[in-house]
């Protein structure tokens, strides 16, 4: 089985590298933003991306342009399962993987204790696993699995 790892940079990368045993245990490549983060954590499969804001002018173009990329990677490395903690990176892997019949597990950041965050919001409709690390966020996706904290 090939497994993707796609976050955004900052907490969200920290808490995918939490899953590094997982991603041993299998066929595996990350992708996550570029930065300082990226340059120095020793995976050698790993894609980097340009960061994205979505307040930043000429973001249409920007993720637009991430589309592309995501569906070059996906079509390169053929994933059977992507996990992601989100943000507005991993959101067109997730979209464009579910399209190429990839099983998406979505786990919702940890700073999330009472409210969805934006690309936890888009892709509950279409993933496959969906998971929570607070319980009151099963109030907020009923149909999403506690699991508790991953870090």
């Amino acid at each position: 089985m090939k497994i993707g790892f796609v976050s955004s940079s900052g907490g969200h990368w920290e808490e995918l590298l939490c899953l590094k045993e997982l991603a041993a245990e299998h066929d595996s490549f990350y992708v996550t933003e570029k930065g300082e983060q990226s340059d120095h954590c020793g995976i050698r499969a790993l894609y980097t991306v340009p960061q994205i804001n979505r307040q930043e002018r000429g973001f249409l173009f920007h993720f637009l342009r991430l589309f592309f990329t995501a569906w070059r990677i996906l079509k390169m490395e053929k994933p059977d399962v992507l996990i992601t903690t989100g943000a507005l990176a991993s959101y067109p892997f997730c979209l464009l993987g579910h399209w190429r019949g990839a099983k998406i597990v979505y786990i919702e950041s940890f700073a999330r204790i009472h409210n969805a965050s934006l690309t936890g919001r888009l892709v509950y409709r279409f993933a496959d696993l969906f998971l929570v690390q607070w319980k009151p966020m099963l109030e907020v996706y009923p149909k999403a699995e506690y699991i508790g904290c991953i870090f």
